[in-house]
């Protein structure tokens, strides 16, 4: 297995591991976009290292790079970049529970 293929394939399992608890589109998978994302971003380097024997140890490196980008939740993460170009935000708004919980006490 390739270098890219296999830090896509760990891209998309961490995404899914961390985007499970924060976001519920359908419940414990990331939204779509972070998806095509990756699809994008990683399908570039893995056609730049199939046409250029030179662009493949690049294009690994790179990869890796980007996955390490996601577990440190660098803003060059494929999630925070799918997030700026779809003109996604974070809410700061509380959760129900936490609105209930504030309203009572």
């Amino acid at each position: 297995m390739g270098a890219v293929l296999s830090a896509w394939l760990v891209e998309v399992a961490i995404q899914v591991y961390k985007g499970g608890s924060q976001n519920k589109v359908p419940p414990g998978l990331p939204v779509p976009s972070l998806f095509l994302a990756d699809m994008v971003l990683f399908g570039a380097l893995g056609f730049a290292a199939k046409e250029s024997s030179q662009l493949k140890p690049i294009a690994g490196v790179l990869a890796w790079g980007f996955v390490v980008a996601t577990l440190m939740n660098n803003p060059l993460a494929p999630g925070h970049l799918a997030l700026k170009l779809t003109g996604g935000q974070k809410s700061n708004a509380p959760s129900p529970q936490e609105a209930t919980t504030a309203t009572t006490s």
